[in-house]
């Protein structure tokens, strides 16, 4: 297997402590017109992306990615991963593990495509008062 994309790397360690990274610094990872998606929405263009991150990192207490060995071919890498994460008004603020997985195109060093994918009941709704008891409800009737 060929080494992996330098941007890859960077990929990974702004990942790993991203409740302690600056939104600016996706820059240096992600292509201008870059488009990222995830179970929440769509976020086209560098600015969207870090806007996004800006709001959502505004309130976590932490939120960090244990991230297993990438996969790749020649310009996508897949990328499975763990967050680890925590919201004051979330499971009362005790950290939680979500696994889920990154399919990310590469062209000239930069990312120019991401989709991300995990379970967006088990990351949120599910801890949710009202919510939470019908989501939980309809997965163990699926799994019965």
């Amino acid at each position: 297997m060929s080494t992996l994309p330098s941007v890859i790397t960077r990929f990974i360690d702004y990942y790993a402590m991203l409740d302690a990274q600056p939104p600016s610094a996706l820059a240096g990872i992600y292509h201008q017109n870059a488009v990222l998606v995830d179970p929440f929405g769509e976020h086209a263009g560098l600015f969207a992306i870090q806007r996004y991150f800006t709001h959502l990192l505004a309130n976590v207490e932490t939120c960090r990615f244990l991230i297993d060995p990438p996969l790749r071919d020649e310009q996508r890498v897949v990328v499975t991963w763990t967050m680890r994460w925590s919201h004051p008004r979330i499971a009362g603020g005790e950290v939680l593990d979500l696994p889920g997985c990154s399919v990310v195109d590469v062209q000239d060093e930069r990312i120019v495509r991401q989709r991300d994918y995990y379970d967006a009941g088990e990351m949120i709704y599910e801890h949710l008062p009202l919510l939470g008891w019908a989501v939980r409800g309809v997965k163990r009737r699926v799994r019965a």
